[in-house]
């Protein structure tokens, strides 16, 4: 039982951290979007928002918490909604393909913390 939560929660936040950079980092390469403008020097960073997030709906699916699924989306759409309505997008248009990369990537973090909670919760088994 211990052995899938370490797994679930490796795959959760090491995977899912690696896999939305990797992603973010080909988009931005094959989308000519160029580096993501900065909105505001004060912001909390990205990858902070994703482990908390990764950690947060982990344990949701692990414990198969009714309603995890609607929570995932709704997250992903208050994060957008939030960014969307930044003021400076007014003047930096292109802020907002880096907006929709942004919602994919999270869309991929979503992913490995599903993965991750039925991991942990013994839905796909490691080891042995």
């Amino acid at each position: 039982m211990q052995m899938a939560w370490l797994v679930g929660f490796a795959i959760s936040l090491l995977g899912g951290s690696v896999a939305a950079w990797a992603f973010l980092a080909f988009a931005r390469r094959s989308t000519d979007a160029g580096a993501k403008p900065e909105l505001s020097p004060r912001r909390v960073r990205p990858w902070v928002v994703g482990i908390i997030e990764r950690v947060f709906f982990t344990v949701l699916v692990a414990f198969n918490v009714s309603g995890y699924p609607t929570a995932m989306i709704g997250w992903l759409g208050l994060k957008l909604a939030t960014n969307w309505n930044h003021p400076s997008w007014q003047s930096k248009p292109e802020s907002r393909t880096h907006a929709l990369l942004a919602l994919l990537a999270g869309l991929i973090s979503m992913l490995f913390a599903f993965l991750g909670g039925v991991i942990c919760n013994g839905t796909i088994r490691v080891g042995t």
